[in-house]
């Protein structure tokens, strides 16, 4: 079954960040829920904006809510997304393992410099 949010189809990445800056406004919203953010997260409350225009962040923001079930709840009843919704959106949001093995070759088996033993 294909994922839907606000009535499109989550067929990529742009689709997946709605999904995600959604979710976090919702979080930034209630006073608990950020103060939970911040304090697992980490983060700053002055460090999020700047953090929020990156796919990573917006993926492990997705990632935070998929960990906490009554969060996952809230979000569904309240924000009519459903937790099926935010994991298909994880998966667009997520490196692609092809691109991290391909990656790791080269950086693996560095290259040496030749020398010519002939000159």
């Amino acid at each position: 079954m294909t994922e839907t949010f606000q009535g499109r189809i989550i067929a990529g990445r742009s689709d997946a960040e709605s999904v995600a800056i959604q979710v976090l406004n919702f979080i930034v919203a209630d006073v608990d829920r950020i103060i939970r953010f911040l304090n697992v997260t980490g983060l700053q409350p002055e460090t999020i904006r700047a953090s929020a225009t990156t796919q990573h962040f917006l993926l492990g923001v997705l990632e935070y809510v998929a960990k906490d079930d009554e969060l996952l709840k809230a979000t569904d009843q309240e924000l009519m997304v459903r937790p099926t919704a935010i994991l298909a959106s994880i998966v667009h949001l997520s490196p692609d393992p092809e691109a991290k093995r391909a990656d790791k070759k080269v950086d693996a088996a560095p290259q040496l410099p030749r020398r010519n033993l002939f000159h």
